[in-house]
């Protein structure tokens, strides 16, 4: 790449590129204009750290940065790859890209709500008006946060080894020990980064280490890509992505709960019907816990088995992955799949992305492999974010733990259960009727995530 795509990392002043976001804010986007043009929402920040308090300077640094995103555009260079590595996207829909000036004077409310003393405090984002547009704020917005947060009240780090470090994890990934094989996994790290020079720094090591690998005779895994769109084109490597809450969330929102999860996957086949030019079919599974989502999933067998891949995002990875086997062998009986040498689920894989580490996400590969399920992971904040005190490198320099959901469609509350007992997001009167409707315990009640 050249131009656009070549700025020095260490100078970039966030946000430069509307494509320094993840694919799903893309894919969504494209869809909510097919499905929900005119829809308003509110979306909500929530800060799950709240003891890492930010300054009232630091504030205001994340302050004008955000209204810098009303000086981002979609130049022809960017369309140009964009169209290349995404072909599912049309050009009625680049178009739109292209012409989208986000107003964020008027559609983001940030308030500084003072905790300790005047100086310190939490940071109040509420987000509103039309899904369309608003759906691209949360991930520039958390990184915008992040970066703030960690140039001005947390400065007791520094890069010195991050490229190096990022290449060691890609190896421990894939040089997994016998018989386990090697792990196929991608970069998720972009919403809470500790920078955007960071971000970069450790796509080199990944690549680094990726190549490496491959070099070595490699094969089985390695790097699949990254959800960092701008990232993904300068580096010449595959964007990925699949659904986030939000989708399935508004769907439940607008149209009811139940048998929301079948819904969703069938308006998105309809912006994205199956062909050789279409994103992946992948499906995130506990909006409205796993649960719901089986009961949807084997209710319409062809539909079912035309998605890839299941996201495990909550809850206990190795029951989901019995659970979802089990689901793929429900659905081949019903359709009548004639299974060879009796693997159930050949060509299906469970995609993990629930706070992986290396060992994490090596054990569940070993665990996949006993089980008979192929696995994938997405890997965020571990690699993104993973710093250590300058003072004392014995010490870890947390990364923030920040969240933005969608909290109101056209007026109505939007929620989002899990699969981790007693969390759950949205109004508690609400998220009580939701489980209610489809037959949940209340047991998901106890302790709010924002």
């Amino acid at each position: 790449m050249t131009g656009h795509f070549e700025l020095p990392p260490e100078e970039v002043d966030i946000p430069f590129s509307i494509l320094d976001t993840d694919l799903y804010k893309l894919t969504m986007q494209n869809a909510v204009l097919h499905h929900f043009h005119d829809a308003v929402v509110t979306i909500k920040f929530t800060n799950r750290s709240p003891q890492m308090l930010f300054s009232r300077a630091c504030f205001e640094w994340v302050q004008e940065h955000i209204n810098k995103l009303e000086t981002v555009r979609l130049t022809d260079e960017e369309r140009v790859a964009l169209a290349k590595a995404c072909p599912y996207f049309s050009d009625k829909y680049l178009d739109y890209l292209a012409s989208i000036r986000l107003n964020p004077r008027e559609q983001v409310q940030l308030t500084f709500v003072p905790k300790e003393g005047e100086d310190m405090g939490e940071i109040a984002c509420v987000i509103h008006g039309l899904w369309r547009d608003c759906i691209l704020y949360e991930v520039p917005i958390m990184s915008i946060m992040s970066e703030g947060y960690f140039k001005i009240v947390d400065t007791d780090w520094n890069y010195d080894g991050q490229q190096e470090k990022a290449k060691e994890k890609a190896l421990a990934l894939l040089n997994s020990s016998a018989p386990t094989r090697s792990l196929l996994f991608s970069e998720f790290g972009t919403r809470r980064r500790r920078s955007f020079r960071a971000h970069d720094m450790v796509m080199r090591g990944l690549i680094e280490g990726h190549n490496e690998w491959k070099a070595n005779g490699g094969t089985g895994g390695g790097l699949a890509g990254t959800s960092n769109v701008y990232l993904a084109l300068k580096y010449g490597i595959k964007p990925s992505g699949t659904i986030a809450h939000e989708w399935i969330m508004a769907i439940g929102a607008i149209h009811g709960y139940k048998g929301a999860n079948g819904r969703a996957m069938d308006m998105w086949e309809q912006v994205y019907p199956p062909g050789p030019n279409a994103p992946p079919l992948t499906m995130l599974t506990d909006t409205f816990t796993a649960q719901a989502f089986f009961v949807d999933f084997i209710s319409n067998p062809e539909r079912a088995l035309r998605w890839g891949s299941l996201r495990q995002d909550s809850g206990d990875p190795f029951k989901f992955v019995r659970e979802a086997k089990e689901a793929y062998r429900k659905v081949e009986d019903a359709a009548g799949v004639k299974r060879e040498d009796d693997i159930v689920a050949k060509g299906k894989r469970i995609i993990f992305s629930d706070g992986l580490d290396v060992d994490s996400a090596v054990a569940l590969q070993k665990g996949c492999d006993e089980i008979g399920m192929a696995a994938a992971f997405g890997i965020g904040t571990f690699l993104s974010n993973d710093f250590r005190k300058a003072s004392d490198p014995d010490q870890v320099s947390k990364p923030l733990n920040i969240v933005i959901k969608l909290n109101k469609i056209n007026g109505k509350d939007a929620v989002k259960l899990s699969d981790d007992k007693g969390k759950y997001t949205g109004n508690v009167e609400e998220v009580k009727r939701v489980q209610e409707e489809l037959g949940l315990p209340h047991e998901h009640e106890d302790t709010r995530r924002g």
